[in-house]
């Protein structure tokens, strides 16, 4: 699905979904893929979402 994950300033942030995954907005992002990143929620699921879903706090 992904080639390769890259190394950014923007693993670490925290991260709010424009619209709501099973009532969970907030989270971290855990992984970027260039286009597409991985955002860990505060329940601990990993979702992977495309990067102007979601809104990075720097």
């Amino acid at each position: 699905m992904f080639e390769y994950e890259e190394q950014t300033e923007i693993i670490g942030a925290r991260c709010t979904l424009h619209e709501a995954y099973k009532g969970y907005t907030e989270g971290t992002i855990v992984g970027d893929f260039g286009l597409r990143v991985v955002v860990q929620l505060d329940n601990g699921k990993e979702i992977v979402e495309y990067r102007d879903e979601v809104t990075i706090y720097d």
